[in-house]
């Protein structure tokens, strides 16, 4: 009897002490490399789609599957395979992520504490690491950069045929943890009041639109919400937005503040995060090109050329539980090239269920030279699979590694633009 109960205590005792450790080694499950025909120097064509579409659907998610054989299968567009490159961060940014990891870590409301710069978790060991390496709330989500502003065409599409268009102008300032453009650190918006950035956006374009203002204040604590403010010309009012109001359309198109980015959504203590995979996808090349080519999103939809490569990705899934909010969960298609191997934890593709469980709506980022040769080749794609409409954002991006007194002299830019007052001025 005692060697019996000594044998209960034994297995009392490792299950409690290695139990935890097996469930951690679980959450990342281990990488699966791709082995298949698809490799750099194929080119996915019209003629060949059919062969290559059972490899296809093991490389490209569903979403993005259905958005390639618009465009694949029409002949408006090929997918040329390429080598993967591995462009990484600045080197302060690197620099900042080797001095302070290990110091930041994640409490149980899923705050991220001690945070100083850079990359929390170079080397990520949960799905709550992969998430806030990721998270766009950071100073630099998916590129070191602590300001910018940017131009951006949104076409609207009915599958690949064209409906209207609409223009905007955005501006965004980093407060904290800033390793790139001085001042650096943390700057007294943050460490007074608890902001991480301001962000400000006004349309261009068409006249009917013209002059809709939206303004973004968000707040480090994720238990704090986001002061966000709108102006609507037709009624000459300033509104204050709700939290889903940010799940509203933008001027009928299928892009919402919350899914820029991909993931423009706050953080909160109820979420849950969980890997789904560790394994290869095709992903849209991130080309940096001075004269990106300009195509007619008239005669080629949203269906835009674009280089692919085949990168390790992080599937991390992460349920919402808020049966208020439009979607029930979003699944995060996460660069997991490590990162001092030259990779970013950037967001490749956002899949977003809505609350009956069905995928709804999905968001491609940096998908290579955009359709109206704006000048630069950061692209995205809103897609409502329910629907079948489509919203292209081709935009060019200004003034994002210049030091303060650069952009100064080239843009003369100041907290202003952060205002609905400054911003109606520059509207006007």
């Amino acid at each position: 009897m005692i060697r019996l109960k000594g044998a209960h205590f034994l297995t009392a005792f490792l299950m409690g002490v290695l139990f935890p450790v097996f469930l951690g080694a679980a959450e990342l499950p281990t990488y699966q490399k791709y082995e298949g025909p698809i490799k750099p120097g194929v080119v996915i064509t019209k003629e060949n789609w059919d062969q290559y579409l059972p490899e296809l659907q093991k490389l490209l998610q569903a979403s993005q599957l259905h958005w390639c054989q618009l465009g694949v299968k029409e002949g408006l567009v090929t997918m040329p395979v390429l080598k993967t490159t591995y462009p990484g961060f600045g080197d302060r940014h690197l620099e900042a992520s080797r001095k302070n990891a290990g110091k930041a870590h994640i409490g149980p409301d899923n705050q991220l504490y001690d945070f100083v710069a850079g990359v929390p978790f170079p080397e990520p060991k949960s799905a709550a690491e992969i998430i806030w390496n990721a998270y766009p709330m950071l100073p630099e989500f998916t590129s070191p950069e602590d300001f910018h502003m940017y131009h951006a065409y949104f076409g609207l599409f009915s599958g690949t045929k064209y409906e209207k268009n609409f223009t905007w102008t955005h501006f965004l300032r980093k407060y904290r943890g800033r390793t790139q453009m001085p001042p650096l650190g943390d700057l007294p918006e943050f460490t007074d009041r608890g902001i991480v950035s301001r962000e400000s956006l006004f349309i261009k374009e068409p006249n009917e639109v013209k002059g809709f203002i939206q303004l973004r204040i968000r707040y480090w604590d994720i238990n704090k919400d986001d002061d966000t403010y709108a102006y609507i010309p037709a009624i000459r009012r300033i509104r204050r937005l709700t939290g889903n109001d940010l799940t509203d359309p933008l001027l009928g198109s299928d892009a919402t503040p919350d899914d820029f980015e991909i993931w423009r959504q706050k953080l909160n203590s109820i979420m849950k995060f969980r890997v789904l995979e560790h394994r290869d996808f095709l992903v849209p090349r991130t080309v940096i090109a001075s004269k990106p080519e300009k195509y007619d999103p008239k005669k080629h939809g949203p269906c835009f050329q674009s280089e692919w490569e085949i990168r390790p990705t992080w599937v991390v899934e992460v349920s919402i539980n808020n049966p208020d909010y439009l979607y029930s969960k979003r699944v995060l298609f996460i660069d997991a090239v490590p990162l001092y191997q030259g990779g970013k934890y950037s967001l490749n593709v956002g899949e977003n269920y809505d609350q009956n469980g069905r995928l709804f709506k999905s968001i491609t980022m940096n998908t290579g030279r955009g359709i109206t040769g704006l000048g630069g080749p950061h692209t995205a794609v809103f897609i409502n699979l329910l629907s079948g409409h489509l919203t292209s954002m081709d935009l060019f991006i200004a003034q994002t590694q210049w030091d303060e007194s650069q952009m100064r002299q080239i843009f003369p830019l100041n907290e202003e633009v952060f205002t609905i007052k400054g911003l109606m001025r520059r509207a006007r």
